[in-house]
C-alpha cells in the first residue's frame, strides 16, 4: 500500500506550482526599463543585446531603477532570512590564525538572477522541498519513494535558491554575470580531453582544439614566446598551484618553497602532498610578503634551491606580492637563475592585471617558471575551471608515454573536463580584449565606491591599490555574514567585487550594515596585532575610519 503523502511536500509542492505558474498579477514582474526589456530580449539582434553580450556587465543603467514586484523584493522592514542550506551561526573563527594559508569556502552560486536586484529567500514550504528528507534517494523496495516529491519540483525550488544566492553573492570572487546558452547543446555530449592537450588521444569526443586556443590567449596575454609554452585547462586554481609546485619540485627535488602567510591554502597544501621543506613568510600590514623577512629566510639556506609563490592578489586583503623586487633580492643574494624557481598564484588578479593601467608586468619576459588562474572567476563560467601556463621546458620533467590513452601525462588529473575548455573559449572569443577591460574597470571604480561609502558609514575598510578586494571590520551580526555570504577571517570580513556587484546592490548593503552597527555594535579587534587591527596602519595610504577600542593593553 502506498504510504500518506508527506505534509510538507504537499505544502512544498504548492509552492513549486505556484513559482512554474504565476497568477496573472505577476505580470508586474516585466521590465519597465528599455535597458531591462532589452535583457529579457534573448532572441533579439538588437545592439543593445550585443553590447550586453560582449561583456559580463549590465548594460548601462542608473542603478535603482530595478522593477521588481513583491515577490521579489526584500522589505526593508524585514529580517534578512536564512536558506536551509546555511547555518543559522557562524563559528568565532573561520581559520586557525596559528595555520599558514587562508580559507576559502565554497558556496553554490548561478549566473541567472545575479545582476536583476535582489531576491526573496526561500518560505518555508519551499525549504521543506529541499532538506535532507526531501532530497533523498531511495535505496530498497520498502522506500519506493512515494511520499517525495518529484524531481521536477525540487529543481524548480532549487533554480529559485540559486538566484537567490545569486542576488546576494558578494564574499567570494566570482563572475556570476555570464551567457552560456549558446553552448547547452553540447553538454549532451561526454567530452573529455584526456591526456596532454596538445597530444590527441585515440578518444575523439574532445575539445582539444578549444583548450589550445585558450592556452594561446593566455601565452600571448602573458608574454610567452612561441613555441616556449605549455599549459592546460584545469579543475580550478587549485590544481594550477598543485600543477606549478610539482614542476618546480621535479626541477629542484632539494627545492625549499617559500610563500606568505597570507597565501592560498592550496599551496601549502602542495607542499604537504610533495613532502616539501616549506617556509611561511610573515606579511606587512596591507597583506604583501615582508620581503625582509623573505632575504633572511633565503640567506638562512643558500645552499639550496629556492622556490617561491608569488602571490598575484592575495586570498583575503587581495594584495600582490611585487615581483621585481623578490627578484632584486635573488639577485642581491647571488642566487643564480638556475638555482630559482618562480610560481605566481594569480587565481583572480593576474587576469585582471593585464588590463589595469600603470600596473606592474608580471609576465614570461621575466624570469617567471609558471602561472596558475581561474578562469570561473573573472571570466565566468558555470563550472569551476582555470589555466595553468609553464615553460615547455619544465613539463618534460614529468611527461610519461601512456599507451592506453595514445598520448602522454603531463596533467595532475588523467580524465579532464572538456565543457570547460570550450565554455572558456566561448567566453573570450564573445568578450574579447574590450570586454574583459571593461569588467576590470567596472570592478576596480565599483570597489572604490563601496569603499567610500564603507568610510562614510563610519566602518572601518581598506582597499589595496592593485586590487578589487574591499576589505571591513566584520559585522557583529552573524545573519548579514551569512545573507550575503562574507568571507571572514577572524575580525575581518571581505568584499570581492565582481562584475556582478552593482552601486544599487552595494548601497542595500551598507545600509544593513549601518543597521546592523547600531543594533549591534561594531567588531573590537581580538588583540594588538589582530587583522583589524592591521586595517589602520598607514603603510595601506591615504586614512581610514579607526577600529573601535579595544580592551586589550598591548598597543600595536
Amino acid at each position: 500500500m502506498r504510504s500518506v503523502i508527506n505534509p510538507a511536500y504537499r505544502a512544498a509542492r504548492s509552492a513549486a506550482a505556484r513559482t512554474r505558474c504565476p497568477s496573472s498579477s505577476s505580470s508586474s514582474m516585466l521590465p519597465t526599463s528599455t535597458a531591462a526589456a532589452s535583457r529579457v530580449a534573448s532572441n533579439s539582434n538588437s545592439i543593445a543585446d550585443f553590447r550586453r553580450f560582449k561583456s559580463s556587465l549590465p548594460l548601462p543603467e542608473d542603478d535603482h531603477e530595478i522593477t521588481t514586484d513583491s515577490s521579489t523584493t526584500t522589505s526593508s522592514t524585514e529580517e534578512p532570512r536564512l536558506d536551509n542550506n546555511t547555518s543559522s551561526t557562524v563559528s568565532d573563527f573561520t581559520s586557525d590564525p596559528l595555520k599558514a594559508g587562508t580559507p576559502s569556502p565554497w558556496a553554490v552560486f548561478d549566473a541567472w538572477g545575479a545582476g536583476e536586484g535582489i531576491i526573496d529567500p526561500l518560505s518555508d514550504e519551499e525549504e521543506a522541498m529541499l532538506s535532507p528528507e526531501m532530497v533523498r534517494i531511495p535505496i530498497d523496495d520498502e522506500d519506493d519513494g512515494a511520499n517525495l516529491p518529484n524531481e521536477s519540483d525540487i529543481l524548480a525550488t532549487y533554480d529559485k535558491l540559486l538566484k537567490r544566492k545569486s542576488s546576494v553573492h558578494f564574499g567570494y570572487p566570482y563572475n556570476l554575470m555570464y551567457n552560456h546558452e549558446e553552448l547547452y547543446e553540447f553538454m549532451k555530449y561526454s567530452i573529455n580531453n584526456l591526456g596532454d592537450p596538445f597530444i590527441t588521444s585515440n578518444y575523439g569526443v574532445h575539445s582539444r582544439q578549444f583548450e589550445c586556443s585558450v592556452i594561446d590567449f593566455f601565452a600571448k596575454l602573458w608574454k610567452m614566446e612561441n613555441e616556449d609554452y605549455w599549459g592546460y585547462v584545469t579543475t580550478c586554481g587549485t590544481e594550477g598551484n598543485l600543477h606549478g609546485i610539482l614542476l618546480a619540485r621535479e626541477c629542484h627535488p632539494d627545492g625549499v618553497l617559500y610563500s606568505s602567510r597570507e597565501t592560498h591554502y592550496s599551496i601549502f597544501k602542495a607542499a604537504r602532498y610533495y613532502r616539501m621543506d616549506a617556509k611561511a613568510i610573515p606579511t606587512l600590514p596591507m597583506g604583501e610578503i615582508d620581503y625582509d623577512a623573505l632575504a633572511a629566510e633565503i640567506s638562512k639556506n643558500k645552499d639550496r634551491p629556492v622556490i617561491i609563490n608569488v602571490n598575484i592578489g592575495t586570498t583575503v586583503k587581495g594584495a600582490v606580492d611585487n615581483l621585481d623586487r623578490i627578484l632584486r633580492i635573488l639577485k642581491t643574494l647571488d642566487i643564480p637563475r638556475e638555482r630559482y624557481h618562480i610560481h605566481c598564484d594569480g587565481a583572480l588578479f593576474a587576469m585582471m592585471m593585464p588590463f589595469v593601467d600603470w600596473a606592474p608586468e608580471v609576465s614570461f619576459r621575466k624570469p617567471i617558471d609558471s602561472i596558475a588562474v581561474s578562469g570561473h572567476k573573472m571570466l565566468g563560467c558555470p563550472m569551476p575551471c582555470g589555466i595553468a601556463i609553464t615553460r615547455k621546458e619544465h613539463v618534460k620533467k614529468v611527461e610519461q608515454r601512456i599507451d592506453y590513452l595514445n598520448s602522454v601525462d603531463t596533467t595532475i588529473m588523467g580524465s579532464r573536463n572538456g565543457q570547460a575548455a570550450l565554455y572558456l573559449w566561448y567566453s573570450l572569443r564573445k568578450k574579447g580584449i574590450a570586454g574583459i577591460k571593461r569588467d576590470v574597470v567596472h570592478c576596480m571604480e565599483t570597489a572604490q565606491y563601496l569603499r567610500d561609502k564603507l568610510t562614510e558609514a563610519g566602518l572601518t575598510c581598506r582597499l589595496n591599490d592593485l586590487s578589487s578586494t574591499v576589505v571591513l571590520e566584520r559585522p557583529m551580526d552573524d545573519k548579514v555574514i551569512k545573507r550575503w555570504q562574507l568571507a571572514c577571517e577572524e575580525d575581518i570580513a571581505h568584499v570581492v567585487v565582481m562584475p556582478n556587484v552593482t552601486k544599487f546592490k552595494i548601497d542595500k548593503f551598507v545600509e544593513e550594515l549601518v543597521e546592523c552597527k547600531n543594533t549591534h555594535g561594531r567588531m573590537q579587534p581580538k588583540r594588538a596585532d589582530s587583522p583589524l587591527k592591521k586595517l589602520e596602519c598607514s603603510s595601506w595610504g591615504g586614512s581610514a575610519v579607526a577600529p573601535v577600542a579595544a580592551t586589550f593593553a598591548e598597543e600595536y
